[in-house]
């Protein structure tokens, strides 16, 4: 068990996209800190901790996510939090991106973090406790070029929390995002190929790029008991990529 994050054991929590990437990061340091985890996502993956349960689910899906739910409360009897992982980038800018590649973007990234939402935040209200984290991006916060439809569903999700934080919080329900900044992931694999890729790494002000697990520690945090006065809020895990920008000079 993880000593570092207390207030997380025996906690139910479910995470959207849980098979990979961030998502599956978060699951192991829940599950180090000895929470009851369920991970859905579209397909399975070996390297889910054994005590995590896995759930096939597409998050655009109002059906399936609900289903998900109450297969999930019928088995644990409570969820105690949220983590809406699931996301998905197509490259693209105002002219050359396809309307379906724009729907299909912000019906993941944007709408599925909705629902899932919506799908647990009743239970929540009801038990007065609960917490919810969405992933956002640093391309929530600042522009990127050839990525429209990211950026603005990551914007968006920024502005969900904020907007479900009001309503939420008076039923003793925390919400709040993450902005993770350049982190080794599937979704990323590749981009070290990129003439541009050293700059990029250098714009993060540590100079490198992160680790999925040091998302996954953070998101583990919030949803823990020790951070029980933070909601609202969108907190960069970014190297301070989204703090200063240094032009170096040589």
């Amino acid at each position: 068990m993880n000593p570092l994050i207390s207030g997380l054991n025996d906690k139910v929590v479910l995470i959207t996209g849980g098979a990979s990437g961030i998502g599956l990061a978060c699951a192991q340091a829940l599950a180090a800190s000895g929470a009851q985890v369920v991970c859905a996502d579209l397909q399975q993956t070996q390297d889910l901790p054994q005590s995590c349960e896995f759930r096939k689910l597409d998050v655009s899906s109002e059906s399936m996510t609900n289903e998900l739910v109450a297969d999930v409360l019928a088995r644990h009897g409570r969820i105690d939090g949220l983590v809406t992982s699931a996301g998905l980038s197509r490259v693209g800018d105002l002219e050359s991106m396809t309307l379906q590649e724009w729907d299909q973007v912000l019906q993941v990234n944007l709408t599925g973090t909705m629902l899932s939402i919506r799908a647990v935040a009743n239970l929540m209200k009801q038990r007065k406790q609960g917490s919810i984290v969405t992933l956002a991006s640093i391309n929530g916060i600042l522009g990127n070029p050839s990525n429209l439809a990211y950026c603005t569903s990551k914007g968006a999700v920024i502005q969900m929390v904020r907007s479900l934080a009001a309503d939420l919080g008076p039923h003793g329900v925390r919400i709040n995002a993450i902005s993770p900044g350049l982190i080794h992931t599937p979704m990323t694999a590749g981009l070290d190929q990129s003439p541009a890729y050293n700059g990029f790494v250098k714009q993060h002000l540590l100079h490198r790029a992160g680790q999925a697990h040091e998302v996954g520690n953070a998101i583990a945090f919030l949803l823990s008991d020790m951070s029980s006065f933070i909601t609202g809020t969108n907190i960069p895990v970014d190297g301070g990529f989204s703090a200063a920008k240094v032009i170096e000079m040589y």
